[in-house]
């Protein structure tokens, strides 16, 4: 059964769900999303530079929330940052670690709050970026300036996950093919076999592929080397949906920060979409799965949600 708690299902045809669904429609055109960053860009400038002129004063930050993309990082970073102990940075993905890292630390720190405003409350500086976890590189850099940092990674069903990236980039004219076709193509030009070590390797493939994205034990592999265990926490967003107030307590607890009481509502960029996954190609990737999520069970030592009954049993 698939994961559809946030995301893969089409409006339910009240004024406001069309309303929305259209809305997001034309934020996807590629004209208005160039006009927008332009504008944001300039919007941007002034304090931009009065954050780089003040970055020494600002604080890196103590936990990251590392991945997966469409797992649930946004409806996962939205709640704890309600929190009067945890406060955000000036946006959500800084992704300094992935695709900035040619920038300087000073640019990252400017990123982030005043460090007096962290001391008044006793408080803890977050960042959200889930291209870290697509990046084995990032790790090691990552290391190297925050060895003490704790991360969170979010892990959706990858069958579901990877049909929601290929919605994500369809709605955004990214993609023309059918889902099926992209999943045919994408398995016959895989190269990753599900062995440790190959995210290590030098001429490791990239995980930014829709199936590539839920080969989540090489993607975790390399972290855990770096990272010891009690500093990483690993969740599976079918827990996050079905019980946010929970799962945010033992975020709170594995960030040692007071107790606080979350009050769930709205679902983060939930997917409207007119088309479901056919169930022939989702018993495909299924199986393709299969040797990727033992993988995984060994890495973390226990199961997850989605995997079948059969594998939860052995774990």
């Amino acid at each position: 059964m698939l994961d559809s708690s946030f995301d893969n299902q089409p409006h339910d045809g009240s004024f406001r769900d069309v309303l929305r669904y259209y809305s997001r429609k034309l934020k996807r055109r590629p004209i208005y999303r160039a006009w927008h960053e332009s504008s944001r860009s300039v919007k941007r400038f002034v304090p931009l530079m009065w954050r780089l002129a003040t970055h020494d004063f600002r604080q890196l930050p103590s936990a990251i929330i590392v991945g997966t993309m469409k797992g649930g990082t946004t409806q996962l970073f939205a709640y704890l940052i309600r929190h009067p102990q945890l406060f955000p940075p000036c946006n959500k993905e800084i992704d300094y670690f992935s695709r900035h890292s040619d920038k300087s630390l000073q640019w990252y720190r400017s990123r982030f709050p005043m460090r007096r405003r962290l001391v008044a409350a006793k408080g803890l500086a977050l960042e959200a970026s889930p291209s870290y976890l697509s990046t084995p590189s990032a790790w090691a850099k990552m290391h190297a300036v925050l060895p003490d940092v704790r991360l969170i990674a979010v892990l959706r069903d990858p069958v579901s996950r990877a049909f929601s990236h290929y919605q994500h980039l369809k709605t955004r004219h990214k993609e023309q093919r059918s889902f099926g076709h992209a999943v045919d193509e994408l398995l016959q030009q895989d190269r990753m076999p599900a062995q440790f070590g190959v995210a290590r390797r030098p001429e490791s493939p990239s995980f930014s592929g829709y199936i590539a994205r839920g080969y989540y034990a090489l993607q975790l592999e390399p972290l855990l080397q770096l990272y010891p265990h009690e500093q990483v926490l690993i969740l599976d967003s079918a827990d996050l949906f079905a019980d946010t107030n929970g799962v945010c307590q033992q975020v709170f607890d594995f960030l040692e920060v007071e107790p606080y009481e979350v009050q769930p509502g709205k679902v983060y960029n939930r997917g409207y979409y007119n088309e479901t996954i056919d169930p022939a190609v989702a018993a495909r990737l299924r199986e393709h799965y299969r040797p990727y999520d033992e993988l995984l069970m060994r890495l973390v030592g226990h199961s997850f949600s989605w995997m079948p009954r059969r594998l939860a049993k052995a774990a």
